[in-house]
């Protein structure tokens, strides 16, 4: 019974992952997957730098510093230089990021209560939990 529950999982995770870019598309129209995903980092941890965000992400430098240069081009970010001891240049949202992700996050919001709205408020309740539950044994 653990072994197909873990099997169901593993399957429903994969799916998930495959449609990525359809459910971003869905729920964040405006900004690339990987853009909504570092802004919102930037806003979580100020000070954060583009060296920082590919060891994070796994991502390769120069991908990092292309998606950079267009949300900096498009006025979402700006990088507020090097702090001592530490190389590269910090990242911080303008008041526009700042304004454009908390659209977006309502967006994404409304998309998830859209979809939801069948599902009983303790069934989304605790699938929360196990989300959050998951997400934090992941990182252990």
């Amino acid at each position: 019974m653990r072994e197909s529950a873990i099997d169901r999982l593993y399957q429903a995770l994969a799916t998930l992952m495959r449609r990525r870019p359809e459910l971003s598309a869905d729920v964040h129209p405006d900004f690339s997957l990987t853009g909504y995903t570092m802004l919102r980092e930037v806003e979580a941890a100020p000070g954060t730098r583009a060296t920082d965000l590919a060891d994070l992400f796994g991502l390769d430098k120069s991908t990092v510093s292309r998606q950079l240069d267009e949300l900096e081009a498009a006025g979402l970010i700006r990088r507020e230089g090097e702090r001592p001891g530490r190389r590269g240049q910090a990242l911080a949202l303008t008041s526009d990021g700042q304004r454009r992700l908390e659209v977006e996050a309502e967006r994404a919001r409304q998309h998830f209560s859209d979809r939801l709205a069948a599902w009983k408020n303790r069934d989304l309740t605790a699938f929360a939990e196990m989300v959050e539950r998951f997400l934090d044994d992941l990182s252990k």
